[in-house]
């Protein structure tokens, strides 16, 4: 076999690997979108037998969604904890499908909460968001849904406001309430 032939196959190999996984990633966040979907209906007060019906699938298929969605988020005891890690949630899903919108509203807010006189802790949060939200996308979404006390303390002082829709952060409410259930 030419060497020149083994080069050709073994860079066809590896653009279908990358395509492969491309399509397995799209897979996967596709089928989180789902579950999460399921979620909320069920966290807007459907029950699981009325989203089965309009969704043409059965209720255990339905349960088994809710459950998964319900297993990707922290234990937090706090309502107010939950709410907030939720409505960073649905944020950080509009940043992965777009996020230069979402990062130009937290720069405008950015901006007005830099002119306000603060004490020493909201200072350091809010240097702390202009760092995150000027840096890599992803750190900023594992940093916004993060579960230790500085995370918390910082979705306390979110530049994210006018980011999702007011129908989006009531089905975040829905679902933050829906886990305490």
């Amino acid at each position: 076999m030419s060497t020149e032939l083994i080069e050709s196959l073994l860079a066809e190999e590896e653009r279908y690997a990358e395509e492969s996984e491309r399509a397995r990633s799209a897979m996967l966040f596709a089928a989180e979108r789902r579950h999460e979907a399921i979620f909320g209906l069920h966290a807007e007060g459907l029950s699981i037998r009325d989203i089965a019906k309009k969704l043409g699938c059965s209720p255990s298929v339905v349960q088994d969604s809710i459950e998964k969605a319900k297993r990707r988020r922290p234990a937090m005891g706090r309502r107010e904890q939950r709410v907030s890690w939720e409505i960073h949630r649905a944020i950080a899903d509009r940043i992965r499908q777009d996020p230069r919108p979402v990062l130009e509203v937290a720069l405008k807010n950015l901006d007005r909460m830099k002119a306000k006189r603060r004490d020493e802790y909201a200072r350091g949060w809010v240097e702390e968001w202009e760092s995150l939200v000027r840096g890599d996308v992803s750190a900023l979404i594992e940093r916004m849904l993060g579960t230790d006390e500085r995370a918390i303390d910082l979705r306390q002082m979110t530049p994210f406001a006018g980011a999702v829709s007011q129908a989006d952060r009531l089905v975040a409410i829905h679902k933050a309430v829906a886990l305490a259930a």
